[in-house]
């Protein structure tokens, strides 16, 4: 997800841009979770030419941090965004770092749930042409980690059925051997018999 925070802020380095519709403009007061209060100076918002711009770079930064958490931190912070973003009402910017900074190993959400959030928030249209763009983008990702782990696991049973038909095919095959070795044995003592009764007495 490294790609994704530098291309997310290269977006707005570009130039202005909206944040949200007229209806979700409103300012966000809402606080979000922290590892430890030290890092609240990570977060600090870069210069940009406008209100809304800067929320979305502060939107990206704090996505970058959340990224960056590790062990106990990690686990901890994403079961607070989780509980923020399912109150009702929470604020959609829960949802979408939780889908974003979240992903991979040590998540407190699955990838049903991901992408859940992540289409939620599509549909609801709360983001700008460049967050929303992002948004396909990971939604079109997700959908494809979907096909191949699709296709991985009718590939594992087409080998397990390759490996049990192996498996039986060699059972079959020891099977055919001890039967030839016991009609060698019982060709031989009939040879011998024969043999024996040839001879004269």
């Amino acid at each position: 997800m490294k790609w994704f925070w530098g291309l997310g802020i290269a977006f707005f380095l570009s130039g202005c841009a909206s944040l949200n519709s007229q209806t979700n403009q409103e300012k966000s007061v809402t606080s979000f979770p922290l590892a430890t209060p030290e890092d609240a100076k990570k977060l600090t918002q870069p210069l940009f030419c406008g209100v809304q711009d800067r929320a979305t770079a502060h939107l990206l930064t704090q996505g970058n941090y959340y990224a960056g958490l590790t062990g106990e931190h990690r686990q901890i912070v994403c079961h607070k965004l989780h509980k923020l973003y399912q109150q009702d009402k929470g604020p959609w910017q829960a949802g979408w770092l939780l889908a974003y900074s979240f992903s991979g190993e040590k998540s407190c959400i699955t990838h049903e749930q991901r992408r859940s959030i992540v289409q939620s928030l599509q549909d609801q249209s709360v983001l700008n042409h460049q967050l929303s763009w992002l948004n396909v983008s990971y939604i079109q990702t997700l959908d494809t980690i979907d096909t191949l782990k699709a296709r991985n696991g009718a590939l594992s049973d087409k080998l397990t059925e390759k490996d049990t038909l192996h498996q039986q095919l060699q059972q079959e095959n020891a099977l055919l051997k001890s039967q030839i070795q016991a009609l060698k044995a019982i060709e031989k003592n009939l040879n011998k018999r024969i043999g024996d009764d040839a001879q004269p007495r």
